[in-house]
Parts: C-alpha cells; structure tokens; sequence
C-alpha cells in the first residue's frame, strides 16, 4: 500500500469532494448543513467553502489540510490544527479505503509532521477504528463518557505545521 499526503489546494480540493460524495456521509466529512441531506447541491457548496475558509486559500489559515492518497486516488483527509494544548490531529477516510492501514499511516504521518508539537486528538469510544490506531501508534488514552482524547508521542521532522499556507 502507498499513502501519501500531499498540502490541499484548489485542483485537489475538487478531487477530495468527488471522495466524499462517493464514500462518506456529510458528517463524517464536515460540520452538518442545515436542511440539506445527503450530498444536496447545497452540502457539496458547503464542503468546498468549509475548506477554502479554513485551509485552502484562506486569508488566516486555522489548519492545514493535507489530501490522502492511496497511489493516486484520493481517499481522504487529514488535517493539523492549533489547539491550546497542541496540534489537533483530524482524519476522515472515504469508505473503500477504511480498514487496510492507510489511517494508520496517515496519522502517523500526520504526528511527524507536527515537527515534535504535542498532538492530541478527539473521538468517540464507539470510533473502533479511530481508538485502535490511536492506541496502537503510542497514545495515551483518557476516556470520559463516550468522549475520548488522546495524546500522541510526537517525532521530530523539519517541517513545522501550523497556521499558514500549506506546503
């Protein structure tokens, strides 16, 4: 298997909706639109600005945002975001892709490229998937409720994630 990530930008921002509407849920992939169900005209709208407001030409990027691929398909997201605490990890996979690794390496690559700041992360207890490959890269598990949160051992790369345009 070959994942990569590469930085978010226009042309692959378009690439990554056609993901989403072929293998994944509205809200799996992007905070709830309302009156819209399924991927309505007005959800796939919503998509592309979600993203060019808070990555992809955005004037004050609030994360940065890498495409998933397996090859050269893109089969997801992952993102990088400033918290008080760190960099908050976000990943979401389209549905053919989920269950053969590549979050795994996805998120791992994810941690590398926070360039040793902390990062910590969010889920629920029944996100199976997202608490084992959390549990198997390191993390330390706090579980509350159905709320889980993570902290992941960081590794130090020379790119540094932050708020700004990605690289």
């Amino acid at each position: 298997m070959f994942v990569t990530l590469r930085p978010l930008d226009e042309p692959l921002l378009v690439a990554l909706l056609d993901a989403a509407v072929a293998g994944a849920e509205p809200a799996e992939v992007m905070p709830p639109v309302a009156g819209a169900e399924g991927w309505s005209d007005a959800a796939r709208a919503a998509f592309l600005t979600f993203h060019r407001s808070r990555s992809v030409g955005a004037v004050a990027p609030v994360e940065r945002t890498w495409v998933i691929l397996e090859g050269d398909t893109v089969v997801g997201a992952g993102r990088l975001e400033p918290v008080a605490d760190g960099l908050e990890v976000g990943l979401w996979l389209a549905r053919g892709a989920r269950g053969r690794g590549i979050g795994h390496a996805a998120v791992r690559e994810l941690v590398a490229r926070a360039g040793g700041r902390p990062v910590v992360a969010a889920t629920t207890a029944d996100n199976v998937a997202a608490v084992a490959v959390l549990r198997d890269l390191g993390a330390v598990l706090v579980e509350s409720d159905d709320a889980v949160h993570a902290v992941l051992p960081g590794e130090r790369v020379t790119e540094v994630a932050g708020p700004g345009p990605a690289r």
